[in-house]
């Protein structure tokens, strides 16, 4: 998060890194790179990255370009000039800065080419021999994968951003007495009383400004420190250290927070380090053994199931100090247990000393080499090696066999296991159990085969292969069990209801009317008498007999449901209209 240099005892150790040979190839890369400069959190709006941060990315990719794309000791087969955005995977959140960032970063790593010096990209030639650039001389457009929070992608670039129970060992911190000691209240009041409140324009008050956390602090203090000149010029010449003690109390929580696992009480807090061990170990285990998936699904691991010769993370500083400390850095230095400053990247490389440049078949001729690029370095300082799991300063190349074995015990792969371990209620978990969950996402730069069938087709297909797959299995069931269907007439007026007799008493009741059943004689035009009961016809006189009602009325149906005949139905109009175009015609027989 500071312009200074963290690793500064580093730079005067004597470490040394793999001499390269002839015979090194560097088959990947791996690079978890930290946003360029951006405004604030504590402005509570939507941060953006600054002009710094985005040179600061430009001048990275531009360095990691002279590394794998275009120098001596580059990837082997990734395009040097014309983006192919197969060969490349750049995975990020959705905030704008960090999507900035990676754009940023990608002019850098691929500049504007000119389709005059182009070469193998005819894209832009047309059929009357003329040509056409893209705009802005050539800019090349590269697929950026932004994660929002219902994308399982989400967690490989911060772990700890949907784990609740992460946060909550994290928090633990808190409650130590290495916190107390630190962050004593009557201590800081002098310390906050040498901060002017006009300095945070208005966005907190003396009584917040003794709650806010260190790193909201710090992180606030050293943009002002780089953009503010009265600022800058006050915390420069103050005496008694102000800039220095805040940013010192900010390292020290964050590295609390976010790994410190050489506590007693590591828990979950370096969920995010744990996570992006995984995404590295999972990308180079699928180049190695020459798995892919051209689907594009995430696995069940909830992984990238298409590994690219080079992946790009831009993330924040959560994910890098909890990595460091998995991997024991600390042990070469305290200064990594600094916050990493903006613009800094950790890049693990893939390389065999095999005699060509293809993968090699045998796993002892392939090796890995970790990178830390700190941020405030000059950009035309070589990237500098380091020993992984206190592996000694010389040894700074791993074998792949060695490196898999350490790295599986610090990484988690599993969706489910992640989901389970964070006790989250993050949308992708639903359905996450111990057997994992597969979940299909196409990949941005996938093409559609002309000649495949798209879901909601296979889906159609699979429906009626079903239907008829059924189908056949009935048949042959009344094939070999002599089953059949036949009609069962249910008589209304018998008590015998397997008679097949029709009755032959006639009348509109068909062969529901019962002998005794008068036929019921309307005059006129069909007016039903006048009687006590009027809206329906009468079961007879007054004579005290009664005879049976005609059936099948609107009217009496409703009654039949505990409304009277007029009475508003609480149904829509378009309930009505449903139960006209729902309901056939029925013939009306009349006596």
């Amino acid at each position: 998060m500071f312009t200074r240099t963290i690793v500064a005892a580093m730079a005067s150790a004597s470490l040394v890194g793999a001499q390269s040979s002839d015979s090194e190839h560097t088959l990947a890369a791996f690079a978890f790179v930290r946003t360029g400069e951006r405004t604030p959190i504590l402005r509570n709006n939507t941060q953006t990255l600054t002009n710094l941060g985005a040179t600061q990315m430009h001048a990275l990719g531009q360095k990691l370009r002279n590394k794998f794309v275009s120098g001596p000791e580059s990837i082997a087969g990734l395009s040097e000039d014309v983006l192919n955005n197969d060969q490349i995977w750049v995975q990020t959140l959705d905030a704008p800065y960090l999507v900035s960032s990676a754009q940023a970063f990608m002019q850098g790593l691929y500049p504007p080419h000119d389709i005059s010096n182009a070469t193998g990209d005819n894209t832009g030639v047309l059929a009357d021999g003329t040509s056409v650039d893209y705009p802005l001389n050539g800019y090349q457009y590269a697929s950026i994968h932004a994660a929002n929070v219902y994308d399982p992608y989400s967690r490989l670039v911060s772990g700890a951003g949907q784990c609740p129970q992460g946060q909550t060992d994290a928090l633990k911190y808190f409650t130590t007495q290495e916190y107390r000691d630190a962050e004593y209240l009557a201590d800081n009041s002098e310390l906050y009383k040498n901060l002017p409140l006009d300095w945070f324009e208005g966005y907190v008050d003396q009584d917040q400004l003794s709650y806010l956390y260190a790193l909201e602090l710090a992180d606030y203090l050293s943009y002002q420190y780089m953009h503010n000149t009265t600022i800058h010029k006050t915390l420069a010449n103050n005496e008694s250290g102000l800039y220095d003690t805040l940013r010192s109390r900010a390292d020290e929580v964050a590295w609390y927070l976010y790994g410190n696992t050489s506590a007693s009480d590591t828990s979950n807090r370096a969920i995010g380090g744990k996570t992006l061990a995984g995404s590295i170990q999972n990308t180079f285990d699928m180049l190695v053994s020459g798995k892919n998936n051209s689907a594009g699904d995430i696995s069940s691991a909830g992984q990238i199931s298409t590994p690219s010769p080079l992946t790009l993370f831009f993330g924040e500083q959560d994910a890098m100090m909890s990595l460091m400390s998995l991997m024991m850095l600390d042990t070469q230095s305290s200064e990594f247990k600094s916050i990493p400053p903006y613009g800094s990247a950790m890049i693990f490389e893939l390389f065999s000393t095999s005699p060509n440049t293809a993968m090699p078949l045998d796993p002892d001729d392939l090796w890995v080499r970790f990178y830390f690029h700190n941020g405030t370095d000059a950009d035309d300082k070589p990237l500098q090696s380091y020993s992984m799991f206190n592996n000694g300063r010389s040894k700074t190349d791993m074998r792949y066999t060695e490196f898999e074995r350490l790295f599986s015990t610090i990484s988690m792969q599993g969706l489910s296991d992640w989901c389970e371990t964070c006790s989250t209620g993050a949308f992708f978990c639903r359905g996450a159990d111990g057997s994992g969950v597969t979940l299909v996402v196409p990949a941005a730069h996938e093409r559609t085969s002309k000649n495949g069938v798209s879901p909601v087709v296979g889906g159609v297909i699979g429906a009626v292969v079903s239907l008829v797959v059924a189908g056949l299995l009935f048949a042959l069931a009344m094939l070999l069990t002599g089953l059949r269907f036949h009609r069962v007439e249910h008589r209304l007026g018998g008590s015998n209801l397997r008679s097949s007799q029709k009755s032959d008493l006639g009348g509109f009741k068909g062969s529901a009317k019962l002998a005794s059943d008068p036929d019921v004689n309307l005059a006129g035009n069909g007016a039903p008498p006048a009687t006590n009961n009027a809206g329906i016809v009468g079961f007879g006189g007054g004579d005290g007999k009664r005879g049976h009602e005609r059936v099948g009325s609107w009217e009496l149906g409703q009654k039949e449901f505990g409304k009277e005949v007029g009475e508003e139905s609480p149904r829509s109009s378009f309930g009505g209209i449903d139960g006209v175009a729902v309901g056939g015609v029925e013939p009306r027989e009349r006596v």
